[in-house]
């Protein structure tokens, strides 16, 4: 920030900042108001915890896929390979009513290979895909 002092003659060629800050803030406005109506919200449908006590699940009738650190795959505790993985899961997919499948992955698994089961999951007819946390 400069000052001029004493008698000057002629032109002088600063810049006045005053219109610049000016727009710089109504621009910095303008992004505040709209970024958060352009941004994409996913809802998570988060089950209320009940006081009863819950029946034993039935293990036999869910789709439950596991997967490792080691990237092991298995549904319902028979390992696949991930080329057959699509194909098996959704011949068991057509049998089922509800097309619910469930995930027990590993803490240690890698988060891009997890992504990508489940979007092979989705890609082979699940419509609500769970996840299995420890007790």
């Amino acid at each position: 920030m400069s000052m001029d002092v004493g008698q000057k003659q002629g032109a002088s060629a600063d810049i006045n900042m005053t219109p610049l800050i000016d727009i710089v803030l109504v621009l910095l406005i303008i992004f505040m108001v709209m970024v958060p109506t352009m941004m994409k919200h996913h809802t998570a449908n988060v089950p209320k915890k009940s006081d009863a006590p819950t029946p034993a699940a039935n293990t036999s009738s869910n789709i439950i896929i596991e997967y490792t650190k080691d990237r092991i795959i298995s549904i319902n505790s028979e390992p696949v390979a991930w080329e057959a993985l699509a194909t098996n899961l959704a011949d068991r997919l057509k049998k089922k009513a509800q097309k619910v499948v469930f995930f027990k992955i590993e803490d240690d698994a890698n988060y891009g290979e997890t992504v990508k089961l489940m979007d092979t999951a989705r890609g082979a007819g699940a419509t609500t895909l769970g996840i299995v946390t420890p007790d």
